[in-house]
Parts: structure tokens; C-alpha cells; sequence
């Protein structure tokens, strides 16, 4: 639950600093985009676990979460 709880916040923090980072051209639009991808990331696991995290993942890939 601690883990779910740091993703949400994690996945926050990545989704609302990134666009203020392109704004004011501290990093390149190519890595707040990735920002911005990995904090939907983040925020989908903390939201809906594995289950959630699974449905996002690519189908081949063989993970195991926890």
C-alpha cells in the first residue's frame, strides 16, 4: 500500500512538473514528453496495482510484479 501510495505522488509530481519544465525550456520538449509518460505511468500503478499496470504493459512481455 506504501508502494501505491509513492506512485501517486511519484506519477503527480512527473505529470505537473513536466509541462512547467517545458515552459521554461529547462529540459528538451523530447524529455518532458517522456517525463510526462512515465508519470502516467507512476500515477496508473498507484491508482490500479499490477492489474492496472498489466493492461498498459505491452502483451508479450513476460513480468513478474510482486
Amino acid at each position: 500500500m506504501v508502494i501505491r501510495l509513492l506512485g501517486i505522488i511519484v506519477g503527480l509530481l512527473f505529470v505537473v512538473l513536466s509541462p512547467v519544465m517545458a515552459y521554461n525550456e529547462v529540459e528538451s520538449p523530447a524529455m518532458c514528453i517522456s517525463i510526462f509518460i512515465m508519470g502516467i505511468v507512476f500515477l496508473v500503478y498507484g491508482v490500479k496495482g499490477n492489474q492496472g499496470l498489466l493492461k498498459i504493459l505491452p502483451k508479450n512481455s513476460n513480468l513478474k510484479l510482486w
